[in-house]
């Protein structure tokens, strides 16, 4: 957890009321930074990590009384340091454990020269992990990057919520708000790792992984006949742990090399290890027809919480390929940090009026703005050199969705999403609207790589099970849908705060009739009406506080229901926009009421 409220008490303490303490890491012996470290606040249940770069950052108010800070690293000697002494340093050294060989583990010694004894305790940890099932709410952060000979092709943040467990992995993954760049001259997107890291299972047998198989999927049988097992002593651990390696006897693409490394005595495990080149995955395809990838390199690391090693703290993802096109070749290094914290813990979910299926998460992120405040608020650790560098050159080569909450003009025809959000400056057009559910044009997205077989698609990628859903009768020509999207959060005050968009469900909506300028028109005057309806309840707004979630959903909800009313009654009047007089005297209606003149603007571009 980041945001961390102290108050000192003592005169010989530095004050930090209302500021932020940052500083670096450091391994003393090798000089390196440690990415990663877990830093607490002594005493207290608040800590943070640093970045990738060994860098931290805590904000400080005036809630707890407490003057020092605990570091932690594997390998390394707890540091306890008082807070004010990031008043005049930036730098911090931690110190490696001495190495103990010769007299780490003596009690377990006698019992190793047994034949079965590395198999064994093997097997010993992997029951005692397979049959805790135990679940945990979390907060979740992930930060994802890929890039191409090393120019950033793109860069996504979310916080999520999460379900956790030591023995199945990642119940659920649901994303709370998002953001990203994309490198324009690089048609692609990452696999949805979020989707490939739920399907992992850590110690759970599961022979539909998408990812490669580890002893933690297997039975002591399988193990046997499948791996080489070796008990190693950790010189870079903490002097109570040892490591058990495991290598394939055959590598053929679906078994991970590795190691677990814990805590001999208790049997607890720290870290799980594993790494693969040209590995063969399971269920995962190109949309684009003509594309291809092939897995080269996947790393995993799991990384157990030091406070509390009955829980994940973080998953460090790395998935290379090389991914082809009619375009281009490339090898696409990506990585995936999937961060937890605030135990016990959730976000408000956001709430869609009517329901929306959205294609993957960065489909999602279009639809869940949210504000500055809430990402300042909830930013868990200091941006690295590596996100800076990426951000930097999308805001040059490429284009920002939600930064500084806001999406660039031209969107639409670069990411497809599912989605329009409403907006005084872009109305609808025809471009942005599909023609039907089953017509299959040429123009395909081709950069998101999904899950199961390659998709039927008109103007954005689309699955057939879409198709059958629908089951709509031939003789529909059209179907428009829209939502009100609420997003409940807390300001560092502990204050509720609501924001509301009006969007178009793109994905969900067709128009097959005669495209018409004065259909064109009517269109955007049933999104303008279902604008103005939620603005009326923006001055509800100061009594969000004193009103439960589900009281403020129902609230919108109805508001919803009486603009639906109202653009069925224009509907009739206007014929859908073939009755010229009325659909000009709607459109002054909402000209009046929000100074958009449909007619006008549309007949320019016509």
């Amino acid at each position: 957890m980041k945001k961390i409220t102290l108050l000192f008490f003592t005169v010989s303490l530095f004050s930090f009321s209302q500021a932020t303490i940052e500083g670096f890491i450091f391994d003393e012996f090798t000089g390196e930074t440690l990415p990663y470290a877990t830093i607490r606040v002594l005493n207290t249940k608040y800590y943070t990590i640093t970045n990738e770069d060994g860098k931290f950052e805590l904000s400080l108010g005036e809630d707890i009384a407490v003057d020092s800070l605990e570091v932690r690293f594997m390998g390394f000697v707890r540091k306890k340091v008082a807070i004010s002494y990031f008043k005049t340093n930036t730098k911090l050294y931690l110190t490696p454990h001495v190495s103990a060989i010769d007299v780490v583990h003596i009690t377990n010694k006698k019992y190793r020269n047994e034949k079965n004894y590395t198999r064994d305790i093997l097997n010993e940890l992997i029951q005692k992990y397979r049959k805790d099932e135990l679940i945990t709410d979390s907060k979740a952060f992930l930060s994802l990057t890929s890039s191409a000979r090393n120019v950033p092709i793109e860069h996504i943040e979310g916080f999520y919520n999460s379900k956790q467990s030591v023995s199945s992995g990642l119940g659920d993954l649901s994303i709370k708000s998002g953001r990203f760049g994309q490198n324009k001259s690089f048609p692609f997107y990452s696999l949805d790792n979020t989707v490939i890291l739920k399907n992992f299972q850590f110690f759970k047998k599961n022979t539909e992984q998408i990812l490669p198989l580890f002893p933690g999927n297997m039975t002591q049988g399988s193990i046997k006949g499948k791996y080489k097992i070796t008990l190693e002593e950790c010189t870079q651990c903490d002097l109570e742990d040892v490591s058990i390696s495991f290598v394939p006897k055959n590598f053929n693409g679906r078994l991970f090399s590795g190691k677990i490394i814990f805590d001999e005595r208790k049997l607890i495990i720290k870290k799980i290890a594993l790494w693969i080149e040209n590995p063969e995955t399971h269920g995962l395809s190109s949309v684009g027809e003509n594309d291809n990838f092939i897995p080269k390199k996947i790393k995993l690391d799991v990384i157990f919480n030091p406070l509390d090693l009955k829980k994940i703290q973080h998953l460090d993802f790395v998935f290379d390929i090389q991914y082809n096109s009619k375009t281009s070749s490339e090898y696409i290094e990506s990585r995936s940090f999937l961060y937890f914290y605030d135990y016990q813990k959730s976000f408000k979910e956001p709430y869609f009026t009517k329901e929306i299926t959205f294609k993957n998460d960065y489909d999602k992120i279009v639809a869940l703005q949210t504000s500055e405040e809430f990402w300042k608020e909830n930013y868990q650790f200091p941006k690295s050199y590596n996100d800076i560098r990426s951000i930097n050159f999308m805001k040059e080569y490429g284009y920002l969705i939600n930064y500084d909450n806001t999406i660039p003009k031209d969107y639409i025809k670069f990411i497809k999403p599912s989605v329009i959000s409403w907006s005084k400056d872009n109305r609808l057009s025809w471009e942005g609207i599909k023609y039907g559910l089953t017509k299959k044009v040429k123009e395909v997205d081709g950069r998101v790589l999904n899950l199961g077989d390659a998709k039927v698609v008109d103007k954005v990628a689309r699955s057939t099970s879409d198709l059958a859903g629908n089951k709509l009768k031939t003789r529909v020509v059209d179907k428009i849908d829209f939502s009100y999207v609420l997003d409940l959060y807390k300001d560092k005050s502990g204050v509720n705060q609501l924001t509301s968009r009006t969007v178009f469900d793109r994905k969900a909506s067709f128009f097959k009739s005669n495209r018409t300028k004065n259909k064109l028109i009517y269109l955007n005057l049933v999104f303008d009406i279902y604008e103005y309806h939620r603005r009326s309840l923006d001055s509800q707004s100061k009594y969000i506080n004193q009103m439960s979630y589900a009281e403020i959903k129902k609230m919108y909800d109805e508001k919803f229901f009486e603009a639906t009313a109202l653009v069925k009654k224009m509907k009739k009047e206007t014929g859908k926009g073939t009755k010229y007089q009325n659909l000009i005297k709607w459109n002054k209606m909402i000209n009046d009421i929000l100074a958009i003149d449909n007619y006008k603007i549309i007949s320019k571009k016509d």
